[in-house]
């Protein structure tokens, strides 16, 4: 899938850091070389609208922590304006729909972690609190975060989101929700990939995706979205849509992700 909006070249907006040719995969709409997702197969994600006047728009993705509190990436929020508002959208497929299983709540307030130095880097994660609670159905359900301590192995993992789906440096927006199952790769695997020590804004608490070989990537409007693994049965998020290469998809660059366990005790003490 590709993720929509700010791609950075890592998935975003264009990031602020060594290499110009990566961006956030921030602002926008789905996944490179993904399909479309079945209704309620991912009930923990949601939608981040960034609301202007009436309307509204897709930035970001983001998942459920509790009734009360959301996930995402930090530069979500800081490449908005100060005085931007957002609302997400939880139980939704087709985002260009009217939903009976939608729910729409304003976010209250958003805490953005204090090592995040904008752009992209390692600690680009962030959580957002609603102005009300959500209602756990078979479609809105809380996220089954990985645990401080763990780490997400090489192996297959499940990338959902509504971020761009082209290849190219042009955006196109899904409106039903996408999914993709990419490999996990090792550390060093992914350092080699994107150049070196120094030559990115990788960090040894981020998890890697490829595949190697091009054509499937998060994107532009993927960004804050979750990486899902299968652990015990369950489907277990671990790791927060950070940033990739431009154009989505290209041989040889993976897509990189805040690893949800180095995290977790800083969520925890927030999102409650």
């Amino acid at each position: 899938m590709k993720l929509l909006g700010l791609l950075v070249c890592l998935v975003g907006a264009v990031a602020a850091a060594p290499q110009k040719d990566y961006i956030e995969l921030a602002r926008g709409g789905r996944v490179v070389g993904g399909i479309n997702a079945l209704p309620n197969e991912f009930p923990s994600i949601v939608s981040v609208q960034r609301l202007i006047l009436t309307l509204s728009a897709h930035i970001c993705g983001g998942s459920i922590i509790n009734e009360r509190w959301v996930l995402t990436a930090a530069h979500c929020i800081t490449e908005s304006p100060e005085t931007a508002r957002f609302a997400i959208w939880a139980g939704s497929h087709d985002i260009t729909a009217t939903e009976t299983n939608r729910q729409m709540i304003n976010v209250d307030e958003s805490i953005v972690h204090p090592e995040y130095l904008g752009g992209v880097n390692p600690s680009d994660v962030a959580v957002m609190r609603l102005t009300s609670y959500l209602n756990f159905n078979a479609f809105v359900q809380a996220a089954t975060l990985q645990p401080f301590g763990s780490h997400a192995q090489p192996g297959p993992a499940t990338l959902a989101g509504w971020g761009s789906t082209s290849s190219t440096t042009v955006p196109s927006m899904p409106a039903i929700l996408q999914k993709v199952v990419k490999p996990i790769i090792d550390y060093e695997t992914c350092l080699e990939a994107n150049g070196g020590p120094g030559a990115s804004p990788l960090g040894e608490s981020n998890v890697c995706t490829g595949p190697l070989t091009g054509g499937v990537s998060a994107c532009s409007g993927d960004s804050g979205g979750p990486l899902y693994v299968i652990e015990n049965g369950v489907q277990t998020q671990v790791g927060i849509v950070s940033w990739g290469w431009m154009p989505c998809g290209s041989v040889g660059r993976p897509s990189v992700y805040v690893g949800i366990s180095h995290y977790r005790d800083w969520i925890d003490a927030h999102a409650v």
